[in-house]
């Protein structure tokens, strides 16, 4: 009888670690929108985690997450890699995510150094905002005149 009782422990702990492998993070920039107003970005590094986005810190990245739901648009965010038990410093992009679509989180690393993209899963494009480089001409000194 004793047995029964510790094996239907056993069996309830196993069930919950299975279902917490299934955990999504829901951003406040997703809550309540519709499909199409909410961008998916599925962690496909699983040394990866986003560990703030817009400023908003995630407690997940201690979880086994497996995709994070954020709302249209642009997104700074943060990221960690996990080495051992540690995780490294954050490294900052902002993203410009498509409602509807859904995005990878892949890692690219040596032993030296680690970054990450973020790709349209379908398309593999970029969702990295690249700002345009500002060039500035030299101003002219008053009382110069233009030739």
């Amino acid at each position: 009888m004793r047995h029964d009782v510790v094996l239907r422990f056993v069996a309830m702990i196993l069930l919950c670690f299975t279902l917490t492998g299934c955990i999504h993070y829901e951003h406040k920039s997703a809550e309540g929108k519709p499909w199409d107003e909410v961008a998916t970005i599925r962690q496909y590094d699983k040394s990866l985690s986003i560990s703030k986005i817009d400023d908003d810190e995630s407690l997940y990245m201690l979880a086994r997450q497996t995709e994070y739901r954020i709302g249209a648009g642009r997104h700074k965010l943060s990221v960690n890699q996990a080495i051992g038990t540690e995780y490294t410093r954050p490294i900052e992009m902002t993203v410009d995510l498509v409602g509807g679509r859904t995005y990878g989180l892949y890692g690219i690393s040596t032993m030296k150094w680690w970054y990450y993209e973020i790709r349209d899963v379908e398309t593999g494009h970029s969702a990295k905002v690249i700002e345009p480089s500002v060039t500035t001409t030299p101003s002219e000194s008053p009382g110069q005149a233009v030739k």
